[in-house]
């Protein structure tokens, strides 16, 4: 069990919007601190159910200080493929896997479900880039599990099994959404260079 996982975020009211009305998550707690190096940040965090938190931060207070605002990237960016960092969230069971896709559909997110060996996922990426999951067992891992990856874990020969195949759905909101960024993103820059 983790108790939170924390990314930072390029645009902080977006980055809220998404995971309250899109991932459905609860605002919980707010906390705004200076930083050692100056200037200051606001660690912004999420109930995801059974008592776990996600939080983003918002670093604003110490762009120019302590980082430069067009060298960082929000979430998870490190240069590797956007799949490889991720994060996933339990949805229990099938019904709450369907209530998740319909929700990120609804909200103009196009959504690849994929059946794993043990779980079965569907994913999306948040506005920074950073690849969400929600996903749920669809069965137990057992010690034959646990001897495999005892085994798989010192086997270095090139995997032989594909990847796994997905199915992609999409948003019928898809380019609405992306309109209504593009026009936010525009009002901000004009506001800004008043």
């Amino acid at each position: 069990m983790f108790h939170h996982v924390a990314v930072a975020s390029k645009d902080v009211q977006k980055s809220h919007r998404f995971y309250t009305e899109v991932m459905g998550f609860t605002l919980k707690k707010v906390v705004k601190r200076q930083t050692p190096e100056g200037g200051w940040t606001k660690h912004i965090f999420y109930d995801t159910g059974e008592g776990q938190l996600f939080a983003i931060w918002d670093l604003r207070g110490i762009e120019g200080v302590v980082v430069d605002p067009d060298k960082w990237t929000g979430g998870m960016g490190n240069g590797l493929p956007y799949w490889i960092n991720h994060i996933a969230f339990d949805c229990q069971d099938i019904g709450g896997l369907e209530d998740c896709k319909q929700r990120w559909l609804d909200h103009g997110y196009n959504v690849v479900e994929v059946k794993h060996e043990f779980i079965h996922s569907i994913y999306t990426r948040d506005p920074d880039g950073t690849l969400v999951e929600f996903t749920f067992d669809t069965q137990p891992l057992t010690e034959a599990d646990e001897r495999e990856a005892e085994e798989l874990l010192a086997d270095d020969t090139p995997a032989q099994v594909p990847e796994y195949e997905g199915v992609q759905h999409k948003s019928p909101h898809y380019q609405a959404r992306r309109a209504s960024e593009k026009r936010d993103a525009e009002l901000t820059e004009a506001g800004a260079a008043m």
